[in-house]
């Protein structure tokens, strides 16, 4: 239950960070274009990659803190960390199908889920 509320206040800070560093980096580019989204998309990816390489494979930092950082804090601050990450693992294993496919399938799937939920959001 600990290692849950660990995960939990991490997700909550990520999340409000988030918002509030999009909605700030949106208002000063001033662009009729998601930077701000942009922007926190790549910060998780370099955190994600940082916390991973240093934190976990050099420092070996303990179950709870890998949990409040990367599952909890960069999972609110952005799935998209996760994502990359994970497309990542892929390539440097040598899967470059899955990887491929994982990515397509992603992206693809992703946008097909969000027009048919929006579209089902229309009809109800």
């Amino acid at each position: 239950m600990v290692l849950i509320l660990t995960i939990a206040i991490g997700g909550a800070l990520g999340s409000v960070l988030r918002y509030e560093l999009s909605k700030l980096l949106q208002a000063k580019a001033g662009l009729n274009f998601p930077v701000g989204t942009l922007v926190v998309n790549f910060l998780a990816c370099f955190f994600i990659g940082l916390f991973f390489s240093y934190l976990v494979e050099k420092m070996n930092v303990s179950p709870g803190m890998r949990a409040f950082l990367i599952t909890g804090f960069l999972g609110g601050f952005s799935t998209f960390s996760t994502f990359s990450y994970e497309s990542y693992y892929l390539l440097v294993n040598g899967e470059l199908l899955k990887f491929v496919l994982y990515i397509l399938g992603s992206v693809g799937g992703g946008i097909f889920m969000t027009l048919l939920g929006y579209n089902l959001g229309r009809v109800l």
